[in-house]
């Protein structure tokens, strides 16, 4: 066990530090560039959201709505993914596969229609940056050498300021590290449960963000049997609405898949599941001790067990009230430490000032669409 703690010690410290520091004064200026970005309004059409707003810092990087509402208020089909760690990902979206570089990724909500989460368009765009000149201007030419604005450099800042949203400072990774003290004895039992046979959790969630199979040659998208609505043809589906991969591939074999997400701070990051639909870390659990999911009302009401595609290791398993605990503890010890306030503060005052929020020192007045 020694030699293994040794080993993975050796890996985590590579893979460490938690923060990713700009290494020269252009990719430092280009990751405050991407902070300001992040944080401003101007980047949605309506000027009533920033890419902050779905991804808060505060809310672990994602936030508390079952399904982030689109530009126009009304619900989307899917719970949004915590920013954690991202960089880090082979694959970054929920159910469409092949987007395997940040800078894809963001072009999707900052310019896509389906669903339209920021509406932005690249006139609209430069044009907003050429209105803030005064701010934008100097954060241009300290970045790209040029006060020139461009949509490519917009993606290029965004994508190097996600990329410093990583840690892994948990009481979990320090006890890998060789600190035995990190968890207590509560979380040990869980760590044994979520490794054992009898559990399979580590069999899909591996790795040190957690969120890939142990077996290589196990896929990253998978169904869990979340849900089984029984259709005319006698098969177990997914919501017509939301079916994973299949929403794109428009195979059945691809129903109800969705990427392997990671575990890291997931305590944090509640509602859970593609959509929101899971309500407590303890629900989830038991969603997989059942071996899928049983909806018994509603329009959604169907037998999760039985979904044409649910990943075979989903297995019924038994847990005591004891165990139950212990592994929720174990999920509790992946919560990283805060990342600096500094490194992640809104340049930009509140669009709508909230009680419980206070705005930067010396914060820039937010920017209004005009009526």
């Amino acid at each position: 066990m020694r030699t293994l703690l040794t080993l993975v010690s050796s890996l985590f410290l590579l893979f460490v530090p938690c923060i990713v520091f700009a290494s020269s004064p252009s990719q430092e200026a280009k990751i405050t560039l991407g902070r300001y970005l992040f944080n401003d309004v101007r980047l949605s059409k309506l000027g009533n959201r920033s890419c902050a707003l779905c991804h808060s810092p505060d809310l672990g990087w994602t936030n508390r709505f079952s399904k982030v509402p689109d530009i126009n208020g009304k619900p989307t089909t899917l719970n949004t993914p915590a920013l954690l760690n991202t960089a880090h990902y082979s694959q970054f979206m929920q159910s469409r596969d092949g987007l395997n570089t940040l800078e894809q990724t963001i072009m999707l909500p900052l310019f896509g229609t389906t669903p339209t989460e920021m509406g932005m368009t690249e006139p609209l765009l430069l044009q907003r940056l050429q209105q803030a000149s005064d701010i934008y201007t100097p954060l241009f030419t300290a970045s790209f050498q040029s006060p020139e604005f461009s949509t490519s450099k917009v993606i290029d800042a965004l994508a190097s300021y996600v990329t410093t949203i990583t840690s892994l400072d948990t009481p979990y990774h320090r006890y890998l590290a060789g600190n035995s003290a990190a968890l207590n004895d509560q979380q040990k039992v869980g760590l044994a449960l979520f490794n054992s046979e009898r559990l399979k959790c580590s069999q899909c969630h591996s790795g040190e963000l957690l969120n890939t199979p142990k077996d290589k040659d196990d896929p990253v998208y998978v169904s869990t049997g979340l849900y089984g609505i029984k259709n005319q043809d006698g098969s177990y589906l997914y919501p017509s609405h939301e079916r994973g991969k299949a929403s794109f591939s428009h195979n059945d074999s691809d129903d109800g898949k969705y990427r392997i997400p990671s575990l890291i701070n997931v305590s944090e990051t509640a509602p859970w599941g593609h959509d929101g639909s899971v309500q407590s870390l303890e629900q989830y659990i038991e969603h997989y001790a059942a071996g899928g999911r049983v909806i018994t009302v509603g329009k959604n009401a169907g037998d999760g067990r039985l979904h044409l595609n649910k990943d075979p290791k989903i297995t019924e398993f038994r847990l005591s009230t004891t165990e139950k605990k212990a592994l929720v503890a174990f999920l509790q010890s992946l919560t990283i430490t805060k990342l600096p306030a500094q490194q992640h503060q809104d340049p930009f005052c509140q669009l709508v000032p909230l009680k419980n929020k206070k705005d930067s020192p010396n914060c820039l007045p937010p920017f209004k669409v005009k009526s």
